[in-house]
């Protein structure tokens, strides 16, 4: 198998990228700033400097700073998109803070490859830039800010959820009948859903989960538990 065939593990893939960031930095990457920026030990740096080596990645001697091969810098090159591209997708569609963003972008971008990642690309560009996304952008803008969830705050059931008011579905009771006829519903765990009010036929609630009004059973309702999201903002 020729070298740039044999795939590396994702800890390989962050010193790869670190290489990178300290070299553009620096202009040169030496292995203390390597395991500083990792917040790694030493020994750990060098069993990886080594196999990337040995993967022809980077060029590595002791006591001398680590160079990128042109395979590696390649490499680093495309696992830096990654990152940029969910990191931006995080914290400009999704309005995460951007601290949040880059550590969900680290978790995740080892699980992403091409053509996701181009993807995504299309869909960012698409919400940021084009006339018809304005409605969209507004919209965003207006609304992921309010998915700010306390984890410790307190869960309530859904019928107890007030009028009017948004909730992220948590978790359902083991103990609900037809399971699955709620969750082909779309009332799953992640879903945001309105509380609307009482039916006048008594006994029902109506809720909005996206565009879609549904009525159900109080009975039934108690056994969703959601937390509450806050108010938008001027709302």
């Amino acid at each position: 198998m020729a070298k740039r065939e044999l795939p590396i593990s994702s800890s390989l893939e962050d010193y790869l990228e670190a290489i990178s960031e300290i070299v553009e930095r620096n202009e040169h990457a030496h292995t203390k700033d390597i395991a500083e920026k990792l917040n790694v030990k030493m020994p750990s740096v060098t069993n990886a400097l080594q196999t990337l080596s040995a993967r022809g990645l980077i060029v590595y001697r002791s006591h001398t700073p680590v160079r990128l091969t042109r395979l590696g810098a390649e490499k680093a090159a495309i696992i830096r998109r990654r990152h940029q591209t969910l990191h931006k997708f995080f914290a400009g569609v999704l309005k995460v803070d951007s601290r949040d963003a880059n550590e969900a972008a680290c978790r995740i971008e080892h699980v992403f490859r091409e053509p996701l990642v181009s993807r995504l690309v299309t869909l960012i560009e698409a919400v940021e830039s084009r006339a018809d996304c304005a409605a969209l952008r507004e919209y965003l803008a207006r609304t992921m800010p309010t998915i700010n969830l306390d984890p410790d705050s307190e869960l309530i059931s859904l019928d107890r959820l007030p009028k009017h008011r948004r909730g992220v579905m948590t978790f359902v009771a083991d103990t609900l009948q037809s399971g699955k006829k709620f969750a082909d519903m779309g009332l799953v765990p992640g879903a945001i859903v309105e509380f609307e009010g009482t039916s006048p036929f008594g006994g029902l609630i109506r809720i909005r989960l996206m565009d879609t009004s549904l009525s159900l059973r109080a009975s039934d309702a108690r056994h969703f538990w959601v937390r509450m999201m806050e108010e938008p903002c001027g709302k």
